[in-house]
């Protein structure tokens, strides 16, 4: 009886063996496909952050485009204005070239200041004028007045 006992132990053993291989494998394989998954990951990121950075190279370069446009159609009608001005004069302003477009200068012009409250005179300014003003009112009697009074009341 002893031996089919070992013999059962040994056939035992081999298949669980064999399944913990097996599973060791599929754990590899899943550890890898993990792998594969990050790198494939950080490659998108990379190829959208290079997507990103080719747009506003792009968006950049139109706006060059559209600005030099604007730039020298304005030069040529100020051509066009000499050359229809008589040799002696000078161009006026109004036969200069139009403006560029708005939308070309709006990217270029600095927001608009927010309207500062009216500036507050400093203390040394506060102190002076009512030193002058002080300086420049007659002494009043009735305080002077007053003080003897009551000295006589009491």
């Amino acid at each position: 009886m002893a031996s089919k006992l070992g013999t059962a132990k040994l056939k035992k053993s081999a298949a669980i063996q064999r399944l913990s291989a097996e599973a060791d494998k599929a754990a590899k394989q899943a550890e890898a496909a993990k792998q594969q998954v990050r790198l494939a990951k950080a490659e998108l990121k990379k190829a959208r952050k290079a997507s990103k950075v080719s747009k506003k190279a792009a968006k950049q370069a139109r706006k060059k485009v559209e600005t030099a446009q604007a730039e020298s159609a304005r030069r040529a009608a100020q051509r066009v204005a000499l050359v229809k001005a008589p040799s002696g004069a000078k161009s006026s302003k109004a036969a200069v070239a139009p403006k560029a477009p708005a939308r070309a200068q709006a990217g270029s012009r600095k927001p608009a200041a927010k309207p500062r409250p009216a500036a507050r005179p400093s203390a040394a300014a506060v102190a002076r004028s009512v030193i002058k003003r002080l300086e420049s009112e007659p002494v009043k009697a009735p305080a002077m007045a007053e003080a003897p009074a009551l000295a006589a009341a009491t």
